[in-house]
Formats: C-alpha cells, structure tokens, sequence
C-alpha cells in the first residue's frame, strides 16, 4: 500500500508543478495585458470593433474600404459583444482571451514537440513578448486573435506528419484558414504546410490525397463566409476587394512610400531592445537545425517549426512596410525556437569537458542576462511608470519618451474627446459621419454611421499619395447618402476646404459646435452639429433642397 502511495505520489506532483507554472504564465500574461487596458484604441482596432458592435445589432458590415480587414475577427467580436455589450474594456479582456487561449496552446505545442520544459518555457517568451509594448503587444489588433489559430494549425499539422491520419491534416487546413480569415498573412501557414512534406514526394497519389484533406479543411470556413455575406446582399467582387484587391494597391504604394531595408532597420532597432532574446535563440536553433537537416540527421518536425518561421518572417517584406505590430506574428514561432534553443544550448554544453562547459554556459548566461535586462530596461516605464495617456502618445516612437513625429499616439487620444462630447450631447438613435481617418469615433461614441460605413483607410499616405482625390472620388456619394440620414453631427477631419461642393453643403444645414486644436497633424479638427432649423429634402435628380421649420 505503501508503494502505490508513493508511485501515485512520484506521478502526480510533476503533474501538479507544471499545472502550477503554467497557472503563474496565464498569471503573468494576463497582468501584463491587464497594466495596458487604459491605452487608447487606434483606428484600426476600433474599425473592427465598430463593425463587430453593429453586427452584435444585426447590421451585417463589410470593410470596403483599403486595406480591407478579412471578417472573421469583427464576426467573432460580434459575437462577444452580443453576450457582454459593447466597451473598450470588453474588448480588451476579449483580446486578453485569445493571448491566454494561444499561452495554452503554445504550451501544448512545445510539449509535443520537445517535451514539458519546452513547453513552459516556449508559454512564457509568448506571454512575455507578445505583450510587449515595442510590438503594440498592448493592443487588440488583428495579430493578437491571429496567434490562437496559427499556433493550432501547426500543432494539428504536427500531428499529420507524425501519424498520416487524416483528421489532423482536415484540422490544420481548418486552423490555417481562420487564421487567414483574421488577418491575410494567416495564409503563409499554407506555406509552411506545403514546404515541410513537399520532399515526400509530391506526385505520389498519397500526398496528393492528404492535401487535399487539408485543402478541403481551409475551404470550410472561407465557404462559410462567403455564403454568410452573399445570404445578406453582398456580391463576391465585394468580398474580394475586401480582402484581397483593396490591399493590392496598399502593397503597391508600400514601396512606393518607403525606403524598405531603412524602414526595417529602423523598426528592428526597436524591436531588438525588446526581443532580443527571442532573435538570438532562434539563429541558433536554426542553425543547430538546418545543420542537422543538411547531414541527414534530426527530427522531422525541425523542417515544420523552419518553414513556419521563414514564412512568417518573409511575409514582413511583401508591403514594404514594417509597422511595429506587424512583428507580432513572429512572436509564436520565435518562442517556440527560441525555448528549445535555449534548452539546447545547455544540454549541449553538458557534454563538453569541464572548461568548454564553463566558458560556453558562461557565454550563454551573459547573454541570457544581458537581453533580459535590457527588454526589462526597455519596457518598464510603459508597464509600471506612464499612465494611459503616455503608454498612447509615447507608443510609436518608445526610446526616451519622445512623441512620434506624425502624432498617431495624441491623434486617438482626442479621438476620445470627441466621442465623449458626441455621447454626452447626442441621443443613443442619433447618427454621425467622419470625414477622415478615425473610425474609432464611431464605437466609442457607440453611435451608428450616418451613411454606408467606410473606414477611408484609402485616405492613408501609405494606401494613395493623393488622398484629396480618393475623396473627391466619393464625395457626391457622401452628400446624397446624408440627404437621406442626415447625421446629428460631421466630424470634419479632412479639411472641407477642398471641396468646395460638400463645404457648401455642409456649412449650409451644419454649424461648427466644437473646434479642437492639435500640435500635431491635422492641427485642428471642427465637429458641426445639425442646425435645428433645417432639413434637408433630396430631390429626385440627387441635388437638395432646404427647410425651414
């Protein structure tokens, strides 16, 4: 009796000791994310939150504006805000979710790959640098739903290559096609798929047949929301300029906008101060790989973790734009190759004689600290010294608490102003209009767009080098559409100026209510509420009339 207590002892207290680390990584991820839930919300994050309130109403929304945002994201919020209602605080914790979801998965990843110390330690880089303030790690944007599903494609893939059984390779395809269907980059799991087992043989008819499995897995889901969006009145052009042409010219415009290798050095020497770590455990375990890989040796699932971090990393290059948070999408795979490079490192050293031993665990150890102390260095003031306001302003240009040279951080800021001027002197059934670049007005005045909605991310330098065309292209279209809903009030944030059409227009049934002045672009933004002594009357050949009550 005596025995099988102890036996059952000796088995279930490793058990308990990972259940335990593994509680205090969710722990740490979740309080790191927590210290950001007052920074501000951009407009990216808060065009799909916006899209995802209406949905929860029943306004099935697209995002026709480039660069488009595939749905999955905004359909899932939606469906979070119909059970919790809509706030920027419910957001946050549904961000929060997905990164606690992908901390899990990422352990279970590890583990099957290299075993229990891996695993914890692969969960903890994710929930650490995933987090992290260099990458917007902060945010709710698309990158932090992308890293659940990527990470369990290619645990489901891992699987598929080890056993051959079919479900898993279904799985995968499965996984990988949410993936893409949060964000377009979800797409280059694809490649990594095809890239691990093409060396199999690619023309023998078992190969061909597994791939299709998996293909057939990706096209789940992609059948779904097309069928979904057709059922509600949207055509497949529409669907397609969402998310695929209304990026095309953003890509285009990337390389035209930028100088591309000064733009990521750039990036990187921010990055660096944060992640080091993760960068020097990945080029040693990739080299450490692709020697074994080329002698012959090693196991198979070196070529999945490679080619899942080669795509991630080349997809980088395709727009020619390196925004912080697009190195978010490493995140996953470096932690992983990262762990074991760590792991290996020491085991490694184990069998070297005594002076080597020391010499290279010394070595390791002083980078090991070295790169911790300056990701801590780097990172504490935004965690435990600047209050949300900092953590906004203070977020795109981090070194030294300098402002970003295009006010992006003060620019969501007085976004919120705004939004909370609309709610306090609007009814909850009133409607507005942006014209401009800020989206977010819409979900945290929690006021319904006036016209068909728009993001006019196609109004961004970095998507048209003239954005007053892009508008002029619209802008009749704008004009007849709030003749028919007129808003309570226009928030003009492209100057009118420069159409002269809609400056009449607008000047003529609206007057400013509320001017704020900005230091930074586009130093001043004017909010026009309805003349109350006005209504307008679209005439039959789309022109207006006007009266006076």
């Amino acid at each position: 009796m005596g025995n099988i207590h102890l036996n059952l002892f000796k088995t279930f207290r490793p058990t308990t000791m990972t259940s335990a680390a593994l509680v205090a990584i969710l722990a740490l991820t979740f309080y790191l994310r927590l210290l950001f839930f007052g920074q501000y919300i951009d407009p990216d994050v808060g065009n799909i939150a916006y899209m995802g309130w209406r949905m929860a109403e029943g306004e099935v929304l697209i995002d026709l504006e480039g660069p488009g945002k595939p749905p999955l994201y905004y359909m899932l919020y939606g469906l979070f805000v119909w059970f919790f209602g809509p706030s920027v605080l419910g957001l946050k914790m549904f961000g929060a979710l997905f990164v606690l979801m992908a901390v899990v998965a990422i352990y279970w990843l590890g583990d099957k790959a290299y075993g229990k110390g891996v695993g914890l330690l692969s969960a903890l880089l994710f929930g650490v640098f995933s987090s992290g303030p260099m990458v917007e790690g902060g945010t709710v944007n698309l990158e932090t739903l992308l890293h659940f599903p990527s990470i369990l494609a290619i645990g489901f893939f891992l699987n598929a290559s080890t056993t051959g059984r079919l479900k898993w390779y279904f799985l995968a395809g499965l996984c990988g096609a949410m993936a893409a269907l949060i964000k377009q980059v979800g797409g280059v799991l694809f490649f990594a798929f095809l890239c691990s087992e093409i060396h199999r043989g690619w023309r023998k008819k078992e190969w061909f047949f597994r791939y299709s499995i998996l293909g057939a897995g990706g096209l789940v889901p992609v059948i779904g929301v097309i069928l979904f969006y057709s059922f509600h009145g949207y055509t497949l052009n529409e669907l397609y300029d969402s998310m695929l042409g209304s990026n095309f010219q953003y890509l285009q415009r990337g390389y035209e906008y930028t100088s591309i290798f000064k733009f990521f050095f750039l990036s990187m020497k921010l990055i660096l101060q944060e992640n080091s770590l993760l960068w020097f455990g990945v080029l040693f375990s990739s080299a450490y790989m692709g020697w074994q890989r080329l002698h012959g040796r090693g196991e198979s699932i070196y070529r999945i973790f490679l080619w899942w971090a080669f795509w991630s990393f080349s997809v980088l290059w395709i727009s020619g734009i390196f925004y912080a948070h697009y190195f978010l999408q490493l995140i996953a795979p470096f932690s992983i190759m990262a762990a074991y490079g760590i792991r290996l490192a020491w085991k490694l050293a184990k069998n070297l004689s005594h002076l080597p031993r020391f010499v290279v665990q010394g070595l390791w150890a002083i980078i090991l600290v070295i790169t911790v102390a300056l990701s801590v260095k780097t990172d504490y003031k935004y965690f435990f010294t600047y209050t949300p306001v900092q953590q906004t302003a203070f977020q795109f240009k981090g070194v030294d608490g300098v402002y970003d040279g295009y006010g992006y951080g003060v620019y969501n800021i007085v976004q919120y102003q705004i939004a909370s001027y609309i709610r306090e002197n609007t009814d909850p059934t009133n409607t507005i209009y942006v014209w401009g670049i800020a989206p977010q007005v819409y979900f945290l005045a929690q006021r319904k767009a006036a016209t068909r909605y728009r993001n006019n991310f196609n109004l961004s330098s970095v998507v048209t080098n003239d954005a007053f065309e892009a508008l002029r292209a619209y802008a009749p279209m704008v004009m007849q559409e709030i003749s028919l809903s007129p808003p309570a009030y226009i928030i003009e944030i492209m100057y009118l100026e420069n159409f002269p059409e809609l400056e009449t227009f607008v000047k003529e049934y609206y007057e400013i209510d509320l001017t704020l002045q900005l230091p930074t672009h586009p130093y001043r933004i004017h909010l026009y509420r309805k003349r109350p002594d006005a209504q307008i009357i679209p005439k039959c050949d789309g022109g207006f009339t006007k009266s006076m009550s």
